[in-house]
């Protein structure tokens, strides 16, 4: 095992394709699959599956790409400590705009901190961009997608509210209440075939399209709303439910298009924040009326 056959699976895990590996490290494709076949025989496991559409992961190739990318990341960052100036990178990231924004402020403030020399741009999610803070719903097959958290989707209401009463709460408590309701949202079609599926409504008094006016409009008294309990972090004007028989959660983290290849100190430190986000994470209070 060495530090090329370790850029050869890194571009394999990443491009999900032999031959997109293959171009992207400049090299035959036959150089690549004898590369993978030997460091998978080097560590007893198969590293990938083979099909008609590219390659898989295993699970002993996922638990090797987090250590693949660090290994690769400390041998740049020594020869760094060589380099007078660091390479500068410029990278546009979009933001979603009903993801948590203090935990997307968190990763982008460990990406600056880490990588020396990063610009970063942060444009709307209609622009084209690098890389992009995106839903894993949202992504496709030409997409590379490192997951960052997980958002469980909880009931936010007044702290007044008859509901507050409850330590938890049923999808058909719901039925008929003055409801906020946000577009857009990517579970919407999820809660709707729940709603549907038991013969429930919600009585939409609002539709906004951030979840921060979701919550102000339900701090005011207008109505409850189905939220990601991150983004409620910091507010002690709401009261907050878990739903007890429906589980809706999204998983966010940051893509990018598989033909687009960062380096790998970069792709390191994007590892770095999830552990990071995952040590600094506190459970949701749910604030009791």
């Amino acid at each position: 095992m060495d530090i090329r056959s370790l850029r050869y699976f890194i571009a394999v895990y990443e491009e999900r394709s032999l031959s997109a590996a293959a171009k992207r490290c400049f090299v035959a494709q036959p150089s690549i699959s004898t590369t993978v076949s030997q460091l998978e025989e080097d560590l007893g496991t198969k590293l990938f599956v083979r099909h008609s559409k590219g390659v898989s992961p295993t699970d002993s190739g996922s638990q090797l790409y987090p250590h693949a990318c660090k290994m690769v990341s400390d041998l740049s960052a020594m020869r760094s400590l060589f380099t007078e100036t660091p390479t500068p990178l410029a990278l546009s990231i979009s933001l979603t705009p009903f993801l948590s924004g203090a935990l997307i402020s968190q990763v982008i403030k460990t990406m600056l901190d880490e990588v020396h020399g990063l610009a970063l741009k942060l444009v709307d999610e209609s622009e084209s961009a690098d890389l992009r803070f995106t839903c894993h719903r949202y992504t496709s097959e030409e997409d590379v997608f490192y997951p960052l958290w997980e958002d469980d989707y909880v009931i936010a209401m007044p702290l007044d509210h008859w509901l507050a009463d409850f330590p938890s709460l049923s999808i058909k408590q719901i039925d008929k209440q003055p409801f906020i309701s946000r577009t857009p949202c990517d579970i919407l079609e999820s809660w709707n075939y729940l709603m549907q599926k038991q013969e429930l409504t919600t009585d939409v008094r609002a539709q906004v399209k951030t979840e921060e006016y979701a919550l102000d409009l339900v701090a005011a008294g207008l109505g409850i709303s189905l939220i990601p309990e991150h983004s409620s972090r910091g507010r002690n004007d709401l009261c907050l439910r878990p739903l007890n028989d429906v589980k809706l959660k999204r998983v966010v983290g940051l893509a990018h298009k598989k033909e687009r290849s960062f380096p790998a100190h970069l792709i390191n430190t994007i590892l770095t924040a999830k552990q990071q986000l995952l040590i600094n994470k506190n459970p949701t209070e749910i604030r009791l009326a």
